[in-house]
């Protein structure tokens, strides 16, 4: 017997610096690491996280977790990274409006690179900077709607808040 129900491949996507590394690493080792490394193509990870399935039962799902470069220099390969992907999580830094305004055009990338949209998750990152916060629960939660997302999650790499979750929404979500 394997140690897993269902086994999904999901992407990380958004802007470069919006903090996906930090959030795989946490999700990874719940730790946070201050140096920031600019991801090179993608990285890759696997871990599986437990939830209720419609029924009340518990089902383990093994998350194949792709974090993809989201400087522009790199979107000519990170389409090819996108095939077999059952969900995606879209993170936002909520103290720099380029990550914001640049949303849109992730979606579109996702949605045209598998030609359906998936499950999809906003994470509206770097919240414990409450000082310097420009994004308004207001503006994500119109986003959220016009987008058809599967909702969203403030969430921090720094303090781990909401980051296990928003894997498990996200993997309730796509066995839904």
């Amino acid at each position: 017997m394997s140690d897993f129900d269902y086994m999904r491949k999901i992407c990380m996507i958004g802007a470069g610096g919006s903090g996906k590394t930090a959030i795989v690493n946490r999700f990874l080792t719940q730790k946070f690491s201050e140096q920031y490394i600019v991801t090179i193509g993608s990285q890759f990870a696997v871990k599986t996280v437990s939830v209720q399935n419609s029924h009340g039962d518990t089902i383990r799902v093994k998350l194949l977790v792709w974090d993809l470069a989201g400087q522009a220099r790199f979107d000519f390969i990170r389409t090819s990274y996108y095939k077999g992907s059952k969900g995606a999580l879209l993170v936002f830094d909520v103290t720099r409006k380029s990550t914001w305004k640049e949303l849109p055009r992730w979606l579109e990338e996702i949605d045209s690179s598998l030609g359906l949209r998936v499950p999809m998750v906003l994470l509206a990152n770097k919240v414990d900077l409450v000082d310097e916060r420009i994004i308004t629960k207001e503006m994500i939660l119109q986003f959220i709607e016009e987008n058809n997302l599967n909702g969203y999650l403030e969430t921090s790499a720094l303090s781990g808040q909401n980051i296990d979750e928003a894997f498990r929404i996200l993997a309730r979500s796509i066995l839904s």
